[in-house]
């Protein structure tokens, strides 16, 4: 993974951080794609602040476009 991808997965990992048993793992990023296993975790504390998988995958996409533009799409791998 590239020092661009990277930014993005460790800044997820950061919004994510206090969600319990969060599970963010790039697994390749061939032909553009960038496939990430990921489990949204929980938050009692916090229960608006759990990223759906839509939603996170969303938030990748539009992060790359800007950080990493050779990546044109996000799929997600349940981790669970």
């Amino acid at each position: 993974m590239d020092e661009r991808l990277d930014m993005v997965i460790n800044t997820v990992r950061t919004l994510t951080r206090e969600n319990v048993g969060v599970v963010i793992s790039p697994l390749e990023s061939p032909d553009g794609v960038l496939r990430i296993k990921y489990y949204e975790g929980t938050n009692e504390d916090c229960p608006e602040c759990i990223l759906t998988p839509d939603a996170f995958r969303e938030m990748v996409e539009r992060m790359c476009h800007v950080q990493a533009p050779h990546i044109t799409s996000v799929e997600l791998v349940p981790a669970g």
